[in-house]
């Protein structure tokens, strides 16, 4: 996704600025900020700035001029050198006003904590600060604050902060790891604050991000944030630190659910109203405070790709799928698995397993699967019936915990569920769904160079015991799944396995 192919920039300068904030103190180092600033925003790539234009287009309603592209990086810059004071507990100089706390405290006083849904936008470590006692004559929030969000482009920065402060480095969880829920409840039982950073779509995946309109076009919204308020069951609000000027912040903290309910006869409609209004919300101060927007990527994924991955695309066809279908269908296949029943043994390697699965015209089996969710510790078990018969039929049938249908034929595919509406999916439209589809048919079929065209192959063990690795040559389907493994023994498949944000592993039994 756009904001993880963003190069992380200066880490050694950021060592440097914190060296000299804490040697020659916060005037100089604020001096500094502006000839750090149009370094930054000079060598910035092309792509990046046009993606800052972009949302100031959308923000102001109108162009952006130089001073409109400069305030977004210099408020970044300050903010981060603020950091270097707040993380060390030193607040002398700042003033940071609040508004909505005496609602945070009522809920804190309750003793079931709460979570606070905030936004890359403006400072996150200033609400840390109220933890601290950092609003003078404003109050402050004496409770333990945990924030959860996705690191993986910003690993040198928080090496540099974690030096700063190893004690609140340890309250900075990744989103996505197996105990993110796990540390997110204990935080809560000990009437703590939860903060999610919940604006960027997930680090891999798309099955759980939501297309929602924001500043006049759509744009992915991770569900995951929203999923997990729901899991935690405690009150949630909104909240925003804005940058305000010179050690200035004004963080606000909205009321927005008493509980995130997700039903389970409206699950998605529910989980896309919550989301809904969090991106309305976060809309109108993105308006009010374009300068704080530090997202300096492609936010709504509509620029065009470097050359390298646009002629990887182009060969996968025009995307034209409605991205709801698209979702599903994509989490439909991930959910189908590679079967076939014994076929006689060959020597060789590859090209011998391929032979050997080609051989099976027909074939059924039971599964049981386990699906986790980045960000959820626990695990989704299912199960069911599986058919694949050639040449290009599969269909799924989950009998437990309910009843679901999922085929594909040709070039369609059909997703059907008790209670929900039948939806079809033209495979020449969404590109990503059938690269998925030819990573199951063509292995099925033994076709290794349509295989090919879609993934890098890896092997090992040799038809007697084998294991099969994709992994994805666009980068549009490495969003969905990084790579996919398939373990059999002959022309059998014992078990497969995808790694992406819906993970899951699937044990076939093939039936006599």
């Amino acid at each position: 996704m756009s904001w993880l192919k963003e190069r992380e920039r200066g880490g050694a300068a950021l060592r440097l600025m914190a060296w000299i904030a804490r040697a020659a103190g916060w005037h100089l180092s604020y001096a500094l900020l502006f000839p750090v600033t149009a370094y930054f925003l000079l060598t910035a790539s092309a792509r990046q700035k046009e993606a800052v234009r972009r949302f100031g287009r959308r923000a102001l309603g109108r162009e952006p001029g130089w001073r409109d592209l400069w305030r977004p990086y210099f408020a970044f810059a300050a903010t981060m050198l603020d950091r270097v004071y707040l993380l060390r507990g030193k607040t002398r100089g700042f003033r940071i006003t609040v508004t909505g706390l005496e609602a945070l405290d009522a809920h804190i006083a309750g003793g079931r904590g709460c979570v606070l849904l905030g936004a890359h936008l403006g400072s996150f470590t200033a609400m840390r600060a109220l933890a601290d006692g950092a609003s003078a004559g404003c109050g402050s929030c004496p409770v333990e604050v945990m924030a959860f969000m996705y690191e993986s482009n910003a690993k040198l920065a928080n090496a540099v902060f974690a030096a700063l402060s190893p004690e609140k480095a340890d309250m900075v969880v990744p989103l996505g790891r197996a105990d993110s829920m796990l540390r997110a409840k204990e935080c809560l039982e000990r009437g703590g604050l939860v903060g999610i950073l919940a604006d960027r779509r997930p680090a891999v995946g798309e099955d759980r991000v939501i297309p929602l309109p924001f500043l006049g076009a759509p744009a992915p919204f991770p569900a995951g944030p929203h999923i997990l308020a729901a899991v935690l069951g405690a009150p949630v609000m909104l909240a925003f630190g804005v940058w305000r000027g010179p050690r200035r912040y004004e963080i606000r903290f909205e009321p927005f659910a008493d509980r995130v309910v997700l039903n389970r006869a409206s699950r998605e409609a529910d989980l896309r109203a919550v989301t809904a209004r969090y991106v309305a919300r976060l809309e109108e101060v993105a308006r009010a405070h374009p300068d704080n927007w530090f997202n300096f990527y492609d936010f709504w994924e509509e620029m065009e790709e470097p050359a390298a991955e646009a002629a990887t695309e182009a060969a996968l066809g025009a995307d034209d799928c409605p991205p709801e279908a698209a979702a599903v269908a994509r989490r439909a296949v991930l959910g189908l698995p590679l079967l076939a029943l014994p076929a006689r043994a060959q020597p060789g390697g590859l090209e011998a397993v391929m032979a050997a699965l080609a051989a099976v015209r027909r074939s059924e089996a039971d599964f049981e699967e386990s699906k986790s969710i980045a960000g959820l510790a626990d695990t989704l078990p299912s199960r069911g019936t599986l058919l694949w018969q050639a040449p290009s039929t599969l269909e799924k049938r989950v009998e437990e915990p309910f009843r679901e249908r999922v085929t594909v034929s040709g070039g369609r595919l059909v997703y059907e569920r008790e209670g929900r509406e039948r939806q079809e999916v033209n495979l020449d439209q969404a590109p990503e769904v059938r690269a998925l589809v030819e990573a199951i048919r063509s292995t099925l079929a033994g076709d290794l160079a349509t295989l090919r065209q879609h993934y890098e192959i890896g092997f090992e063990g040799s038809v007697e015991s084998w294991t099969l690795r994709l992994s994805p040559l666009s980068h549009r389907v490495r969003a969905v799944v990084q790579r996919v493994e398939i373990r059999g023994a002959g022309g059998a498949i014992r078990r497969f396995e995808t790694v992406g944000n819906e993970s899951s592993v699937m044990q076939v039994t093939p039936r006599p």
